[in-house]
């Protein structure tokens, strides 16, 4: 009988030691899941720079991963960042788009979210500032490339310029800017050759306007739209 209760107490024990061993285990998990994995978090990062830039058509998906990583501390700030990359995502009309952009909440999360991020995970600020400008600079080459190798005798001179309109990194529009007082023809025939290059060759959707003098002429909403001449109604 001393030998068989001797047994059970010894059995009782370690099957307390095991439940123990088993809780503590479990509760350092959930600990570090809480907290987020920083490694996992910088590593995502730094394989995707450009996150983060508010005005940038992100992934959702690898937003919602880096939530997932994000420690307690940032974990907010990308969540902010995430519903801020999923409305613009959603939006089409552009000063609906850039109010959404130059959100002020939006902004503050951003700057809190690099400084996090060059403070722990050693990713500067500057790099990724670099990689937007960087990118924004070869999309405008490639059209300037095209014009000219297209147009070589453009019918609207060389007083005309042209720019990109951009979301973050990603092309949403063209511009073009003609003299004041251009001919109608001269404008739909810059009209023509920008939706080419933004419909055609970057098999991209935007907006094309054409702006002559400080009156906008021509605004093509989607390659669906028209090349049409607009009447500006000046405001009271």
């Amino acid at each position: 009988m001393t030998v068989r209760n001797s047994n059970r107490k010894l059995g009782k024990f370690l099957f307390m030691i095991m439940v123990s061993a088993s809780l503590a285990v479990t509760l350092v998990s959930c600990s570090r899941s809480a907290d987020g994995d920083i490694n996992a978090y910088c590593n995502l990062l730094s394989d995707n720079l450009d996150m983060g830039i508010p005005d940038t058509n992100l992934a959702i998906e690898e937003l919602d991963l880096l939530i997932a990583f994000s420690p307690s501390e940032v974990r907010e700030t990308v969540t902010k960042i995430r519903n801020t990359s999923a409305d613009i995502a959603e939006i089409t009309d552009l000063d609906q788009l850039f109010a959404a952009t130059f959100d002020p909440e939006a902004l503050t999360a951003q700057s809190f979210f690099q400084k996090f991020n060059a403070n722990n995970c050693d990713i500067s600020t500057a790099v990724v500032e670099n990689l937007l400008v960087t990118a924004q600079k070869s999309s405008q080459t490639e059209l300037n490339n095209f014009i000219q190798n297209n147009y070589p005798e453009k019918v609207w001179g060389d007083d005309a310029s042209i720019s990109l309109i951009f979301n973050g990194i990603e092309v949403s529009g063209v511009e073009g800017y003609l003299p004041n007082g251009s001919e109608r023809a001269i404008a739909e025939s810059l009209c023509q050759a920008l939706s080419l290059w933004l419909y055609a060759v970057q098999e991209q959707n935007g907006v094309i306007r054409v702006t002559s003098g400080d009156d906008l002429v021509i605004d093509r909403e989607s390659k669906d739209g028209r090349c049409r001449l607009d009447k500006i109604v000046p405001e009271d």
